[in-house]
């Protein structure tokens, strides 16, 4: 271990949690154990006195960068590489789509109209501290996929994204560190005077769901593949193998100018109001449900979509059964 431990000191974790299962310290180390660097960690929610911890208990190793690894960019190091993406029409050569720049210091960023724009997305006009996506792969991706999937990921990741999932009770983190398609959504804060917290407790579970979210090629003109994870749902709008009954998520009900938090903020809101209970706790210690599977969740996405008429409101929670 280094006497002092620097942004770009490169780490690796255990791919395992070894944290106890439930507690704070598992949530977090299930969000930066991705990590590369101290500066990636952080930005992903620990906090060194976690990673000095780790490193000490061996659940993280930290080293001089391999070769490969010493090319990449540290995360405040400047403007990010050009993404090099294929376009649509196949056939020509590969372009590069330029990261959008931040305003210099001296200069001010301009200011939104709190009369003609949503407070949200006044927030998302806010320029952002730099988040490295050098390492997402993004090889033969649509052009409009890239643009939209690096805006999403830079506010997810970035210190301002991270502040307001903690405050709005949901926390985003990759599955897979260069793959910006798959996300692990954990919603937090469920409503305690609710019937699900209330099972939450009585069940001895933390009070939060785990959802998996999968972006498509189309995004986002498609809507996001969402599925439960844990624990084990039953009735309002959760089906039997995980599928989640919410028209946003079908073809005609999804807005492509929804962010990705705005959604999870919907979903929960579902899950806060919805009637849902808990059906079964599965396997606590890796927060799984055996039968909960992304292919038994597509299964159940098809009816839903069938049910929807392609997401006719008109026929939202009918013809049916969860």
């Amino acid at each position: 271990m280094p006497p002092k431990l620097t942004d770009d000191t490169p780490l690796t974790f255990l791919e395992h949690n070894p944290k106890r299962a439930g507690s704070k310290a598992h949530e977090r180390f299930q969000c930066y154990k991705v990590a590369k660097t101290v500066a990636e960690a952080l930005r992903l929610g620990a906090s060194r006195s976690d990673i000095t911890s780790d490193i000490k208990a061996g659940f993280c190793t930290s080293g001089a960068l391999p070769p490969k690894e010493a090319q990449k960019r540290p995360l405040d190091s400047g403007p990010l590489p050009k993404a090099k993406v294929q376009r649509e029409d196949s056939g020509r050569p590969p372009v590069s789509i330029p990261e959008p720049s931040l305003p210099e210091p001296s200069q001010k960023p301009p200011e939104a109209s709190s009369s003609s724009m949503p407070r949200e997305q006044d927030a998302s006009k806010q320029p952002l501290q730099q988040v490295d996506l050098s390492f997402a792969n993004m090889s033969g991706k649509p052009m409009r996929y890239v643009k939209r999937t690096m805006g999403e990921a830079k506010r997810l990741l970035s210190p301002e994204g991270l502040a307001e999932a903690e405050k709005s009770g949901y926390r985003f983190c990759l599955k897979d560190k260069e793959n910006l398609a798959r996300w692990f959504v954990q919603l937090r804060d469920i409503n305690p005077d609710g019937k699900l917290a209330a099972d939450l407790k009585k069940h001895n579970l933390d009070a939060s769901i785990d959802l998996e979210l999968v972006l498509p090629d189309g995004f986002p003109m498609e809507p996001p593949f969402v599925r439960v994870v844990y624990p084990q749902l039953k009735g309002g709008f959760v089906f039997e193998r995980g599928g989640i009954c919410f028209e946003p998520l079908t073809q005609k009900g999804w807005a492509p100018s929804m962010t990705l938090p705005t959604l999870a903020i919907a979903i929960k809101g579902i899950l806060d109001y919805g009637d849902v209970r808990i059906a079964g706790v599965g396997d606590r210690a890796n927060r799984t449900v055996a039968h909960y599977t992304e292919e038994g969740a597509r299964k159940d996405h098809t009816a839903i979509s069938a049910a929807h008429r392609g997401g006719d409101s008109n026929t939202y929670g009918k013809n049916y059964t969860s």
